[in-house]
């Protein structure tokens, strides 16, 4: 194998390398006993350009730069078969490399139609913008950076043995509106060859970056051993393309950007490479060239070293496990005071199974505390309601979020009971307030499991939606037949788990009661379906509305007064509470009809939401906090 051959002619041709690459940069200072001399890179006084003996290389201690004999070959302008050949050539050691004389043909099964190289030698106009980014003259020779008669930048693809077999442009200004970031050589084929491959050296560890300008930002620091992917962090053509070459690397290193685009090109491409062989960076920027401009190349070369290896999937090192506190965890508060004071707020990464009789009072509960309450503490939610329709859905939860004092009564006639409406204007504000923030499932005609999920994923991934109602489980397709819905139950119950754990967000699953022969009130026993319901949830939550007999006073037969009547419209019974272990409580609450509003004996039935004043919105914009550099001007 290449890689191994490389190895053995740096080893044998040992300080002979050295000697040649202060020769060729004509080092200062140079030091034959101590193997050390002024650093080419870098303005210093005392030598800190040390050759390392065992590995064969020279590292600066000052400026944190590495060069072997393949990297000193390639600053000189070759590229690395080149520069490979005049290693062996000085080590005197015999390989012979590959080579094909059968025509490359395009995705079409068609000979390969190759982009013609950029002939413009002018970059005035390229360097200055890069100049911008902090990629300096020296790496834009390095790269084979050029500029076309436009004055883009042209950034060429060459495969590992020179051949130019992609060409890609991107303006060197700030981009207008609507403009393309790349684009491709017109009416070329477009092979998905990663840019940079003619300068790698497969006896080092390669670093995969997102796009060219990271790369250039990686050489630029002083790690000359990168690549860039073709089509942006979701497109993996290139795996499969350039698998032989990727194969011989013993070490990959992955740096995507920060973002969600980024986050998913590692988990998608690590798995693919080999997690034995595969880390990734985590840098302190959203980008490598963002990196480089505000904390400097040795910053690059830092968070290189410091790549992380990718865990053995399903263990972890207890050493590693983040410590639990309770208090700090990110909870969303159910706005009931004598709930809160048991469970905090639910916390994420929780599901949380609701239960309750028809009529018990469910829905105002999940209206009021699980969306009303969420989305008022800065939390967008989304809700799967399988019995409502959209606009009933939406009238019930506008109910509980205008309040008593905003909801107006409509006499009837004396035969008819009293009813209730919100103004148009009261409505107008509420919905400014709200919109991007709640969002229905709007599928009627797909309400299976794997189909909700998705979307639930989608709305976590694009929206950053931390708050889910699934209304009921009865209404959810499990996509099974009736023998085997339980197992299909606990299947679901731990796929929602898997996701508020994923993706730190809280699940409330309402389970409807298996059928009771009188009006009762419930225990965690008696909620429907699989037993593993019950057994996986973090919270159990049931409603329970108290009947006209419950309210009255009991006496004996003397006609003392045995037991007071319950003075509460509606109990919350706490049967379950793993996160911190208060159970089996019970909280009393009154019902305000008009706003169909819940409260305890410490809350206000009148509350404020968001809506009632401007300021207070839950929400910020991150856009309007985003950071402008020189290149944006």
């Amino acid at each position: 194998m290449l890689r191994q051959v490389i190895l053995e002619a740096k080893t044998t041709l040992g300080i002979r390398a050295a000697e040649i690459i202060v020769r060729g940069l004509g080092i200062q200072k140079w030091d034959t006993k101590n193997l050390k001399g002024i650093c080419p890179f870098h303005s210093e006084k005392t030598p800190s350009f040390i050759w390392n003996k065992k590995e064969n290389y020279f590292k600066c201690f000052g400026c944190g730069k590495t060069l072997d004999i393949i990297d000193y070959y390639q600053q000189t302008g070759m590229n690395f078969t080149e520069a490979a050949k005049e290693l062996f050539r000085e080590a005197n050691v015999f390989y012979e490399f590959e080579t094909s004389n059968l025509p490359i043909l395009n995705k079409s099964n068609k000979p390969y139609v190759y982009p013609v190289e950029e002939k413009n030698i002018d970059t005035a106009q390229i360097e200055k913008y890069l100049s911008l980014r902090k990629i300096s003259k020296k790496t834009i020779a390095y790269a084979g950076v050029k500029e076309d008669k436009q004055g883009n930048v042209v950034f060429e693809y060459r495969n590992h043995n020179g051949t130019l077999m992609l060409v890609k442009y991107r303006p060197a200004r700030k981009l207008n509106d609507g403009e393309n970031k790349t684009w491709c050589q017109k009416d070329k084929d477009t092979a998905p060859i990663l840019y940079g491959m003619e300068k790698i050296d497969p006896s080092k560890p390669l670093l995969i970056c997102e796009g060219e300008i990271d790369r250039l930002s990686a050489i630029e620091a002083g790690y000359y051993n990168a690549v860039s992917v073709p089509f942006g962090a979701n497109n993996y053509t290139w795996i499969e393309y350039n698998w032989d070459w990727l194969d011989q690397f013993e070490k990959i290193i992955i740096w995507s950007d920060a973002d969600e685009a980024g986050e998913r090109m590692r988990k998608e491409v690590i798995p693919r490479l080999g997690e034995y062989r595969c880390y990734y960076v985590k840098g302190k920027r959203k980008d490598i060239n963002l990196q480089l401009y505000k904390d400097g190349p040795e910053s690059i070369l830092i968070s290189i070293d410091e790549a992380k290896d990718v865990p053995i999937s399903g263990v972890i090192d207890m050493a590693d496990v983040e410590d639990y506190d309770i208090g700090a965890a990110e909870k969303i508060k159910s706005g009931i005071n004598g709930l809160d004071k048991w469970i905090s707020g639910f916390v994420l990464g929780t599901v949380n199974v609701i239960t309750g009789i028809n009529g018990s009072g469910k829905s105002t509960f999940i209206d009021q505390v699980c969306v009303v309450e969420a989305i008022a503490q800065g939390y967008k939610t989304f809700i799967f309601s399988g019995e409502l329709t959209k606009p009933q859905l939406r009238s019930w939860i506008e109910y509980p979020m205008a309040g008593p004092e905003n909801v107006r009564e409509k006499y009837n006639g004396p035969n008819e009971p009293m009813s209730y409406y919100i103004t148009k204007h009261i409505k107008e504000k509420m919905r400014n307030w709200y919109k991007g923030k709640v969002y229905i499932y709007d599928d009627e005609d797909n309400q299976k499991a794997s189909a909700i999920l998705k979307k639930m994923e989608e709305l976590a991934r694009k929206h950053g939606v931390k708050n889910f109602i699934l209304d009921n489980l009865m209404m959810i397709d499990l996509e099974c037949s009736e023998y085997e819905k339980l197992t299909k139950q606990k299947e679901f119950m731990n796929s929602l788990i898997k996701f508020a754990r994923r993706f730190n967000c809280v699940i409330h699953l309402v389970a409807h009661p298996r059928k009771t022969e009188t009006i009762q009130r419930l225990t965690k026993l008696d909620v429907a379906g699989t037993g593993d319901i019950i057994n996986m949830a973090h919270y159990i939550i049931s409603i329970h509305r108290v009947s006209p007999k419950e309210k009255e006073d009991k006496f004996d037969k003397q006609g003392d007064l045995k037991e007071k009547g319950c003075p509460y419209d509606c109990i919350i019974d706490l049967f379950k509470n793993r996160p911190i272990g208060h159970q089996d409580k019970s909280i009393g609450v009154y019902f305000e009809r008009k706003s169909k509003r819940f409260y305890g004996d410490s809350d206000a039935v009148d509350k404020a939401y968001g809506w009632q004043n401007s300021e207070i919105q839950g929400f910020i914009e991150i856009d309007n906090l985003d950071e402008k550099y020189p290149w944006d001007e």
